[in-house]
């Protein structure tokens, strides 16, 4: 359980690096420095899946979850989801490998 949480926790670091080292790039390039927002990064890879979770999540969860929870969220920049995603995963990851080593 804990390598799964870890692995996942080094997943989203890696999404919020590789987002910093974008707009890091769009500076170098001579636009003004921007964070990236979570749903124009999602859109510029995958538009699909982003309109299927819409659909799926207004049609059999509720329109109150994307529209108060989802859809707020992808106007986030992307380097501070995943910098959140990532210690969400990591901090308990961390924690259940002591606690699990304490008992031993």
């Amino acid at each position: 359980m804990t390598l799964v949480l870890r692995i996942l926790g080094w997943f989203f670091l890696a999404i919020a690096l590789a987002s910093l080292a974008f707009d890091l790039f769009q500076l170098m390039e001579g636009d003004s420095f921007q964070l990236s927002l979570l749903g124009e990064n999602w859109f510029a890879v995958h538009p699909g899946s982003l309109n299927l979770l819409q659909a799926v999540t207004e049609r059999y969860i509720g329109l109150w979850l994307w529209d108060d929870v989802l859809s707020p969220l992808l106007f986030v920049p992307t380097l501070v989801v995943g910098l959140v995603a990532a210690a969400i995963f990591f901090i308990p990851g961390y924690l259940l490998k002591g606690r699990r080593g304490r008992h031993r």
